[in-house]
Parts: C-alpha cells; structure tokens; sequence
C-alpha cells in the first residue's frame, strides 16, 4: 500500500477525480448496496471523496503487472484476481 498525499502517482497512473455522476451515481449506490447486503460496514467518507483511486502491482524489477483505474468508488479487481498475478 502507498499514501500519496500530493497525487503525484495518482496523476502518473492516471487516476483522477471522479465527477459527480461517478461518485453518486447509480453504480455507486449500486455497489455499496451490494457491499452492504455482503455484512460490510462502510465506513463514513474522509478526505476527498471525489478522489478515484486504482490498484497498481509492480514486479520486483519495477514493470507493471496490474494497472486498474477505478471508474466509480466500488471499482475494484477481486483479492482472489490480485494474489493471482502476484503468485504467478
């Protein structure tokens, strides 16, 4: 995991700010509800909520072997997907 406060590597991995319609939209709320039937606790929002995020796994040399930009908040790649690429 890495904090980037001053969205230095957000910008290089072109992980933006969501707009509206992507942060409350319907496959938002869709998303969360799903989480929520699921027994997830969601947690109240904190810092910027607009923010969209991604999942970036690089190999010890340094090449990217997953790079997934998140389209809403709930956009996520599976656990089970991830720790295959890095057992692979």
């Amino acid at each position: 995991m890495l904090v980037d406060t001053d969205r230095a590597l957000y910008n290089a991995y072109a992980m933006h700010r969501g707009g509206i319609w992507a942060v409350w939209g319907p496959k938002s709320w869709w998303g969360f509800l799903k989480l929520i039937f699921k027994g997830r606790r969601l947690r109240p929002p904190a810092g910027d909520v607009y923010q969209l995020g991604g999942d970036v796994l690089l190999d010890p040399f340094g090449g990217v072997k997953l790079h997934h930009v998140m389209r809403v908040p709930v956009d996520r790649p599976d656990v089970k997907s991830i720790l295959d690429l890095v057992l692979a």
